[in-house]
């Protein structure tokens, strides 16, 4: 799912650790939308989002020696 904000969508996380704040964007995207907090919010959601999608990707292999 995902809403819609004057900059585009927002899409939900692909990290459960992100949901709440993602859900407070959602929440409140009516009423704080154009504001630059809300752009700031948004790009700084976007950037944990991408960020911890990488780290899960390029977790590093532990190996017991």
């Amino acid at each position: 799912m995902s809403f819609d904000t004057k900059k585009g969508a927002v899409f939900e996380p692909t990290n459960p650790e992100l949901k709440s704040f993602y859900e407070v964007l959602k929440k409140n995207a009516p009423v704080l939308d154009g504001s630059r907090v809300f752009e700031d919010l948004v790009e700084v959601y976007e950037s944990l989002d991408f960020d911890l999608r990488e780290e899960k990707v390029n977790e590093p292999v532990i190996r017991a020696v």
